[in-house]
This record gives C-alpha cells, sequence and structure tokens, in this order.
C-alpha cells in the first residue's frame, strides 16, 4: 500500500479575523463594531501566539481562534487577561483594516 499525502489547508490570506473567523470580513461595519466594542485577550487554547498546538497534525492555526490569537471576552468574566504584544497588533491591523474599507464604502455610497 503506498502512503498517502497529508493536504493542510492553510487560508492564502493568512490569519482569520478574531469577530468572524474569516480571512476577508464579509461585513466589514460589524465587524469593527465587534472589535471596538468588546474585551478582547489572548486566546485560552494558543495563549495568544495564533499557531496550532504540537498535537494538532492537520491546521496551522490554532483551532479556538483561528489564528488571530484573540478571544472575546464577556465584561463579567472573572479573570481579565492582558493582550500580549503580537495579537494587539494584529487586533491593531484587523481594526485599521475594516476602518479603511468602511470609510471607502461609505464614500462610495455618498
Amino acid at each position: 500500500m503506498t502512503a498517502s499525502a497529508v493536504f493542510v489547508r492553510r487560508s492564502a490570506l493568512g490569519r482569520a479575523c478574531p469577530a468572524c473567523a474569516e480571512s476577508r470580513c464579509a461585513d466589514p461595519a460589524e465587524c469593527l463594531y465587534f472589535l471596538t466594542s468588546r474585551p478582547w485577550a489572548d486566546c485560552s487554547e494558543c495563549a495568544g501566539s495564533g499557531w496550532a498546538g504540537d498535537d494538532d497534525y492537520l491546521s496551522v492555526f490554532c483551532w479556538v481562534c483561528n489564528g488571530s490569537g484573540l478571544e472575546e471576552h464577556t465584561a463579567r468574566s472573572i479573570v481579565h487577561a492582558t493582550v500580549s504584544a503580537r495579537p494587539r497588533a494584529r487586533l491593531l491591523a484587523h481594526i485599521e483594516r475594516l476602518t479603511v474599507e468602511v470609510s471607502d464604502s461609505v464614500a462610495v455610497a455618498a
């Protein structure tokens, strides 16, 4: 019997949006609202790295946060974890990208 190839799915666009879990947001305005109105912290599974663990052989990115390194928390969370430097940079990059997309779509509509 011949060995079969193992294929790893990875988005060509990179890590997913923490709000909608898509690599490209279908509704940038909604994702922008979620990212700016809710508390975010490091993912509990990957500790903010965004990478899958050693025991996950079929994925490159974390199965909980899809590579964003961020997890939404509620105001009632008992432990308020901080956002480490790299996930914070990814969060700010998502917010900046979505702000541009939303402002471009509003300018086109006007």
